[in-house]
């Protein structure tokens, strides 16, 4: 299957925060939306339960204006990746260690899968840049948001750590379906409470794995 993918470019504010803390491109790759119905056909609301603290990131943290200047760090243009540089090339690049600690936050949204890298210091306008909903733009159209990574012994994962569109385990499960569709990667699912846990407490306890 053909998939045509695309990087961001930073923006001139973009390359200065890049210049003192690094910087973390965000990737979008199209998938058919044909596969995107036959696996993941429900669309997923942000903040679903009701409470203050939903209210206030619906409406403020996470608001409109928010995810606009958050957004300011990267360019309207984009990167057109090589034709040849497959999803699973990328992947297998991005996460040539074996290390549960770099993990990639990814949002499916109607036709497109797009995710970032976690950053690894506390840099607050990437780790704004990276949240799910900023990954979207706040889309009303998002099936499915998690994050994925290479473990200790090289399999790669995927979990439904959303705190904003809290995907089920049954998404889980139908999520690692699609992945394994359009990528040679083998993935594996896991329940996102699993996999908090350390690698060694991993190991040592009897988990159910989801394929």
């Amino acid at each position: 299957m053909e998939i045509t993918g695309n990087k961001s470019i930073p923006s001139s504010f973009g390359n200065i925060t890049a210049s003192v803390f690094d910087q973390y491109p965000i990737y979008e790759f199209k998938l058919s939306s044909d596969i995107i119905d036959e696996y993941l056909p429900n669309k997923l609301t942000a903040f679903p339960t009701k409470s203050w603290t939903n209210l206030s990131k619906r409406h403020f943290f996470y608001s409109k204006p928010i995810i606009y200047a958050t957004r300011c760090q990267i360019s309207k243009t984009s990167e057109a990746l090589p034709s040849k540089f497959s999803l699973s090339d990328l992947l297998n690049d991005l996460l040539c260690e074996n290390n549960s600690k770099i993990r990639y936050n990814f949002v499916i949204v109607g036709d497109t899968l797009i995710f970032a890298r976690v950053p690894r210091h506390h840099h607050v306008t990437y780790h704004l840049l990276c949240k799910h909903i900023s990954l979207a733009k706040r889309s009303t159209d998002v099936r499915f948001a998690g994050e994925f990574w290479r473990d200790e012994i090289s399999r790669f994962r995927l979990n439904n750590n959303s705190g904003t569109y809290q995907p089920s385990t049954k998404l889980l499960k139908t999520t690692i379906q699609l992945f394994n569709s359009i990528t040679s990667l083998q993935f594996k699912g896991i329940h996102f409470r699993k996999s908090l846990q350390f690698p060694v407490q991993q190991q040592l306890n009897n988990k159910i794995e989801l394929s």
